[in-house]
């Protein structure tokens, strides 16, 4: 696994913490990206690598996170789509939030039902979300 951090907030050792916690068990052997962004957040998850960020070999998760002006910041259920309703605190509780959500689609991959009642396909969002609901949960509580 390979860690490239271009965020002025956050350092390769915190983004390490924050993979290790909210890491999916049976997936391995991908690439993290972390960066800074206009939005408070986003996150994409590349299963095949990602010719444009020079990773083709193995999956790669692409996260980008906000200032610290943007934050807390509610993120709204979204009528119909399945997404779940949770808040961010801060920078950290984003990009736990985040990457929690992008590497529970690469486990996703290799798995072809979701865990979660409700989730539908193998690329579930409503799955995603409440993975990445529970890990938040699972690290407020333990920091």
């Amino acid at each position: 696994m390979r860690i490239h951090v271009t965020s002025r907030d956050f350092t390769r050792d915190e983004v390490a913490e924050v993979v290790r916690f909210v890491r999916p068990n049976g997936i391995s052997n991908f690439d993290i990206e972390v960066k800074n962004s206009e939005k408070p957040f986003a996150g994409r998850a590349y299963w095949d690598g990602c010719s444009y960020h020079n990773r083709t070999s193995c999956p790669l998760v692409v996260i980008r996170i906000g200032s610290k002006k943007t934050f807390p910041f509610h993120v709204p259920r979204e009528k119909g789509t399945g997404y779940l309703e949770m808040d961010f605190y801060s920078q950290r509780e984003a990009l736990v939030g985040v990457m929690a959500h992008e590497l529970r689609h690469l486990w996703q991959k290799n798995h072809s039902r979701g865990l979660v009642w409700g989730s539908r396909g193998r690329f579930s969002e409503r799955d995603a979300d409440a993975y990445a609901l529970n890990r938040l949960r699972a690290w407020r509580r333990e920091h």
